[in-house]
């Protein structure tokens, strides 16, 4: 049975993994191995800001919100954009998820008939449906194209050569994943935003490619900033590998990023007022101006800066290599068995929280089905070719991985 990869001392082995454990309420006859990138369990410190705020809103919502929502806001702006490295927390726009994001960007941007949305074939659901809508609703192409031949054999390189090898002289936008929930694949950002930059250089600001990153799934793992990534808009919810209020996400974007994008649902807070009245600085595009106003769940809104600082206080590279750590230990045995194919690379570089795998014999539903008789939570990926997921989050032990894997081998079929 393989085991945690042992290495010189790291972050990760000055985390006392129990205590984190400890801070969430997960059902302890279930291996929750199905959960962090479906929806968080909130952690302690989670639960306890969203207790507050609602507790305030029950005893005075009308004085709580007029007192506070901007304030707040600007709170989570700023927790979000000293998470990811955004130099400017206004850069930083408010949404309830990956998919609104994504759907408030592409609706948003301006692109014309005759333009071109270029993307891998491999993106989720979310990110193409935004896609093709735009397309139907501005006249522009949508096209997808492989990313890869082969997820066994799938390298870096290739990735970015055959997505570079399609952009024309009418690609406008191209739209990326940073990690598959289908296979678990990592996408090379840093690399396709570097060789989208070069193209850049011989182009105007009015034809310059945008790179519009569904990030969700490195987002919380990986240890990337906004800048390091290099894309010009990125979306990301923050209950999932962040361990944050269920209903909230970001989007990150750049300057020149915000200059190509005009806002799709009216906003409250820091900018109502200024419409009401007819300021000129509403002209002005940024996170304040992009992001969604209406009445949300303000009590899981406003306590978004809880998962982050729940994150940075365990330390983002504790929670990379425990996590690649975890997802290392099941790829390793799942790859040993004979009646499973392992989906997803082996190689940290290819890859991070997402295990995917087949089990001969059994579709993805029917072994989730089977496992979760087992007390082993998988998911199934939504999409046309499809996997069971295991995805370990910080709660889990290696012990929790054994069990998921004796689980697994249990299905192997005589």
């Amino acid at each position: 049975m393989p085991t945690m990869m042992e290495t010189k001392p790291s972050a990760a082995q000055g985390v006392d993994w129990e205590a984190v454990r400890a801070m969430f309420n997960l059902d302890p006859d279930y291996i929750h191995m199905g959960t962090a990138q479906y929806f968080a369990s909130h952690p302690r410190p989670v639960r306890e800001a969203i207790e507050r705020h609602r507790d305030e809103l029950d005893k005075n919502p009308a004085l709580y919100i007029l007192k506070n929502e901007v304030k707040f806001a600007e709170t989570c702006r700023k927790a979000a954009a000293n998470y990811f490295g955004v130099e400017d927390h206004k850069r930083i726009t408010l949404v309830d998820s990956t998919t609104v994001g994504l759907g408030i960007v592409y609706t948003g941007l301006n692109i014309q008939q005759g333009r071109e949305i270029l993307t891998s074939e491999h993106n989720y659901y979310s990110q193409q449906e935004a896609i093709k809508r735009a397309s139907e609703r501005t006249g522009c192409t949508f096209r997808e194209v492989a990313y890869y031949d082969d997820i066994h054999t799938v390298t870096e390189e290739e990735m970015v050569s055959n997505l570079i090898a399609e952009v024309t002289d009418k690609t406008r936008i191209i739209g990326a994943t940073w990690v598959h929930s289908s296979t678990g694949l990592k996408s090379p950002i840093p690399k396709l935003a570097r060789e989208i930059a070069k193209i850049n250089e011989k182009r105007g600001d009015e034809d310059r490619i945008l790179l519009v990153v569904d990030g969700v799934h490195g987002f919380g793992i990986e240890l990337e900033t906004f800048p390091e990534l290099g894309c010009d808009f990125f979306c990301a919810g923050a209950h999932k590998w962040i361990y944050g209020p269920r209903g909230t996400g970001i989007v990150a974007a750049t300057e020149a990023g915000y200059r190509h994008v005009r806002p799709v649902i009216p906003s409250f807070s820091e900018t109502m007022y200024d419409i009401i009245s007819g300021s000129p600085a509403t002209n002005v595009v940024d996170g304040t101006t992009m992001s969604p106003g209406g009445f949300h769940s303000m009590e899981h809104l406003w306590a978004m800066p809880s998962g982050f600082e729940f994150s940075l206080s365990i330390g983002k590279e504790a929670i990379y290599e425990r996590v690649h750590a975890l997802a290392r230990m099941l790829k390793e045995g799942l790859a040993e068995m004979e009646h499973v194919l392992l989906a997803t690379p082996m190689d940290d570089r290819l890859s991070s929280g997402i295990v995917s795998f087949e089990v001969k014999g059994m579709t993805p539903k029917e072994a989730a089905q089977a496992l979760v008789h087992k007390k082993v939570i998988s998911t199934e990926a939504p999409y046309k070719k499809r996997y069971a997921r295991f995805t370990p989050g910080i709660y889990i032990s290696e012990s929790d991985v054994k069990k998921a894997l004796d689980a697994v081998m249990s299905l192997k079929k005589s």
